[in-house]
């Protein structure tokens, strides 16, 4: 059993948002998470930037970066600035017993 981690991405793109969420939308997206178990809980822009967007993820832990190590290369294509990317991770309890599923 592993502890399930919800991850915050923030970063750039280099396209309006509504091209990008459709590809981050798009069954191939969908099904390139699923992969990895990867529940897609929130993706949206910043009012204050239209190139910047964030993206909230819940995954067993490390699968979200299982999945960007995998993927990266066909996220790059969609126009996504790799070099932006920052991420934290949250988890209902640091004590293991309590943040698994």
């Amino acid at each position: 059993m592993s502890c399930s981690v919800t991850s915050v991405f923030t970063f750039k793109i280099e396209s309006t948002f509504d091209e990008w969420a459709a590809i981050f939308d798009s069954k191939e997206a969908n099904k390139r998470h699923a992969e990895f178990d990867i529940k897609p809980l929130y993706r949206g822009v910043s009012k204050q930037d239209p190139q910047k967007v964030i993206v909230i993820h819940q995954a067993p832990e490390g699968n979200v970066q299982k999945f960007i190590e995998a993927n990266n290369e066909w996220m790059a294509t969609h126009r996504v600035d790799l070099s932006t990317m920052n991420e934290t991770a949250w988890t209902a309890s640091l004590n293991k017993d309590n943040c698994c599923d």
